[in-house]
């Protein structure tokens, strides 16, 4: 189904939204040349307003929102699908895999904890391509910096969304982007243990993890930070803001 500016969209639970503007018809196209991947015509859910645009990724992250060129590039074709990003969820108490599964098909992308997780969970976070923020340094931090990161559709943001069909919105998700690869396709196969483990990116280097750690900068360059920065994508929060 195409949608259009105007449209009032109905999600399930009743829930309704309304497309305000289309960025794909707004005159100047990015250019798609030196991109990995590119959403088209998707219906995006942002912070502020609900829109259809395109979404360019390089390097994991949102690089360009609008209206794509004509160039030929790795796409996924979003016309009739609702575009999300991943939401921030805060965990407590101890993990399963169940709930892991179950936070990352209802559109959770990232996990912060109220306590320290202990080392059963840190090697069953390592089995679901979920990010974490995890700290050990003893201190209280404000995970507020994390916003800067993930959990909204903008320029420079982990390219972490979801793309849903109105009937199934934050219930059963049509694919997976994590990290701006795809490793999850509906279309392929709806079972939720079947999770694309992508060896190579699109450079073909040796693909890194979809998971993304969020840490502080003493666990960053500390034990933890040694034991998985080789595999796993780290980033250091900014505690002191």
């Amino acid at each position: 189904m195409k949608y259009r500016v105007n449209d009032t969209l109905t999600l399930c639970k009743g829930r309704t939204v309304f497309i305000e503007k289309d960025l794909t018809a707004s005159g100047k196209k990015f250019d798609t040349s030196d991109v990995d991947l590119v959403i088209r015509n998707a219906v995006v859910i942002g912070a502020d307003s609900v829109y259809i645009a395109d979404i360019a990724i390089t390097d994991g992250r949102i690089s360009a929102i609008g209206g794509a060129d004509d160039k030929v590039c790795r796409q996924i074709d979003a016309e009739g699908l609702v575009l999300t990003a991943g939401r921030v969820r805060t965990v407590n108490g101890g993990l399963d895999p169940y709930m892991l599964e179950e936070l990352l098909f209802s559109g959770v992308s990232t996990l912060t904890f109220d306590s320290q997780p202990g080392d059963n969970d840190i090697k069953m976070m390592l089995e679901h391509p979920l990010n974490y923020c995890v700290f050990f340094d003893g201190k209280q931090h404000d995970t507020d910096v994390l916003l800067h990161h993930v959990g909204d559709v903008a320029v420079g943001r982990i390219a972490d969304l979801f793309l849903w069909k109105c009937e199934r919105f934050n219930i059963a998700p049509e694919k997976i982007i994590k990290y701006g690869r795809c490793i999850y396709d509906r279309s392929l196969t709806d079972r939720k243990d079947v999770i694309y483990a992508l060896s190579y990116d699109t450079s073909h280097r040796p693909a890194r993890s979809a998971s993304v750690f969020f840490t502080s900068h003493n666990d960053l360059n500390g034990y933890f930070g040694g034991l998985y920065k080789t595999e796993h994508t780290m980033i250091e929060l900014d505690t002191n803001k």
